[in-house]
């Protein structure tokens, strides 16, 4: 501490005041610098802080994310492995096996791939018609038991998904070997020509006369994709009328 000298001849009164007022400076020097850091420290205490909801929001999107992700990702993934087995059984080419029959396939799917009317197999597989549901997979289709009189209810089928693909393999079969010309009520864009062609009973050939396409193209194709490949003039609703037309049906426009 630097300590104040007397100058000659100063009085003691001089001196002692020039001590008290550098002694009043070093104290208003401190207090000023505690009253700064106190200052900071309350500013620092009436922060906001981050409250737990907002915290929690970042955390929550980041996890809806990843669940996004895995969901699609598996979808994606589902989706991979059902073209590739259709087109490893020959699904898509009318050659397939009835063996690559699966729980997941819907009676359309069938029929559109066997080229066997949907009527044919929802009478073979006994499927009432209030239970009719073309895009319902077989693992999932019930058949209604038949009540005998007033005897007792009869007893559920312990795994229905499977007697219903074997019953399934049965009627494509049986269609196979005698072909039955169920009719058709319009001409729908899922239907393929084969299939058109085994409900109505008129050959292949006269229908691709009539609609002009190609008899080296694929007749197991739906009637949308045969449209889009072959850039068929007026686009599928052209193609569905024609075939209608040949047919003398009505051209359906949906894909019920």
């Amino acid at each position: 501490m630097p300590t104040v000298q007397q100058a000659p001849g100063e009085p003691n009164t001089v001196r002692r005041y020039r001590r008290e007022l550098i002694g009043s400076r070093r104290g208003a020097e401190k207090v000023g610098v505690e009253v700064t850091s106190q200052q900071s420290t309350d500013r620092q205490k009436q922060k906001p802080k981050p409250s737990k909801l907002r915290r929690a929001v970042p955390i929550a999107l980041i996890l809806i994310g990843l669940l996004l992700t895995v969901i699609f990702g598996l979808r994606s993934m589902h989706s991979f492995r059902t073209v590739r087995y259709i087109q490893q059984q020959g699904l898509d080419r009318g050659t397939a096996s009835v063996n690559a029959i699966q729980p997941w396939m819907t009676i359309r799917f069938i029929a559109v791939a066997y080229a066997v009317p949907e009527e044919y197999l929802y009478s073979a597989l006994e499927i009432p018609f209030d239970r009719r549901n073309a895009d319902r997979p077989l693992g999932r289709i019930q058949p209604r038991p038949n009540r005998q009189g007033n005897g007792p209810p009869p007893t559920p089928i312990p795994d229905f998904g499977t007697a219903m693909v074997e019953r399934t393999k049965a009627a494509v079969l049986a269609y196979q070997g005698d072909p039955v010309a169920t009719g058709l009520r319009d001409v729908r864009p899922w239907m393929s020509l084969r299939y058109i062609s085994n409900s109505t009973g008129i050959p292949l050939d006269d229908l691709y006369t009539q609609t002009t396409l190609s008899p080296t193209l694929n007749p197991d194709k739906p009637l949308d994709l045969l449209a889009e490949e072959t850039d068929y003039p007026g686009g599928l609703r052209a193609l569905v009328e024609t075939v209608a037309n040949a047919l003398g049906v009505d051209a359906g426009g949906g894909r019920p």
